[in-house]
């Protein structure tokens, strides 16, 4: 049995889960994650950068509220410890990572590009874990009733 919330409807192109899942973290980390460093390396990424970032956070904004609107409870969740260091770590590589870790040939941005769509693709599943895993119910075994 799994202790991961489940939907009440059977929809087949909703998702079962309230978290995104790995694939769409990895998605939305690896376009982070590379336009954050080609906007930091290059000045004339500036605009498309700019129109990027833009659109990832229309994706983000839609989806949180779709989702929300079909879980009512998830209109204020409660926040845990690892919710809040979850978010800190993000916040730290898409601030102070920027300006600390300046790449300066080709091979260093494509390490830091790699490194922070790793980073950040973890913590956004693992945020966005943290913050809807309150909603799950245990579940009563009968040996145990």
């Amino acid at each position: 049995m799994s202790s991961l919330p489940e939907e009440t409807a059977t929809a087949p192109w909703r998702p079962k889960r309230l978290w995104v899942p790995w694939w769409a973290a990895l998605l939305l980390g690896g376009a982070i994650g590379a336009t954050m460093t080609l906007l930091r390396a290059y000045k004339a990424f500036v605009i498309p950068g700019a129109i990027a970032l833009g659109l990832i956070i229309v994706v983000i904004s839609v989806a949180t509220i779709l989702r929300r609107q079909t879980h009512s409870e998830a209109l204020q969740p409660p926040l845990s410890i690892s919710y809040v260091m979850w978010i800190v770590l993000l916040i730290f590589l898409v601030g102070p990572a920027q300006v600390v870790l300046l790449p300066s040939n080709p091979q260093e941005i494509v390490i830091k590009a790699l490194v922070l769509t790793v980073g950040i693709s973890i913590c956004i599943y693992g945020a966005d874990r943290s913050l809807f895993s309150s909603f799950v119910k245990p579940k009563v075994r009968l040996d145990e009733a």
